[in-house]
């Protein structure tokens, strides 16, 4: 082995321990989102550009990612009446879409809409929200904006039923 190996060697070993080590411990700073912690305060904006005070006076959080899921948050929501839509706030994260369909179809359908999507332009927005695939994330939140409880619907039924939980 050349002195040159050698004396590297020790370092990269170093290097590698750490890099392991961090990663068993979670690394990076803690999350900002956790049950029995206060909602993160955010403002970010809906689909006509208004500001939206994350949580105000939320009781419920809905976000969703992909297209199925938003399909079956905006059919319940549709169905809901503005009392019963009160305290539910729905936050699509769309950052990662593509601009010209953002602007050109999905833009313009949520604006049809007669309730308020918070829309997402970075990952910072809502990126620490928990996601599972092709679900709706529901989070509840007590009076005074601490997360309560954590659940995914897939489903218009078992988004209603969670939403029917909050209620309680």
């Amino acid at each position: 082995m050349s002195l040159v190996a050698r004396s590297l060697l020790p370092a990269a070993l170093l290097l590698a321990a750490g890099l392991v080590a961090g990663c068993m411990s979670g690394g990076g700073p803690e999350p900002e989102f956790a049950e029995g912690q206060p909602f993160p305060e955010r403002t970010l904006n809906d689909q006509h550009g208004n500001p939206v005070e994350l949580p105000g006076n939320a009781r419920v959080i809905l976000k969703t990612v992909e297209a199925a899921p938003a399909g079956v948050a905006n059919a319940v929501l549709s169905e809901m009446s503005p009392a019963e839509r009160e305290g539910i706030v729905y936050i699509a994260d769309i950052h990662e879409m593509p601009p010209q369909p953002m602007q050109n179809v999905v833009l313009p359908r949520m604006q049809a809409r007669d309730y308020s999507i918070v829309v997402t332009s970075s990952e910072a927005d809502a990126g620490f929200l928990p996601h599972e695939r092709e679900q709706v994330t529901v989070v509840l939140l007590d009076g005074e904006g601490v997360v309560t409880g954590v659940g995914h619907a897939g489903s218009e039924e078992a988004l209603k039923d969670l939403l029917d939980e909050a209620g309680e």
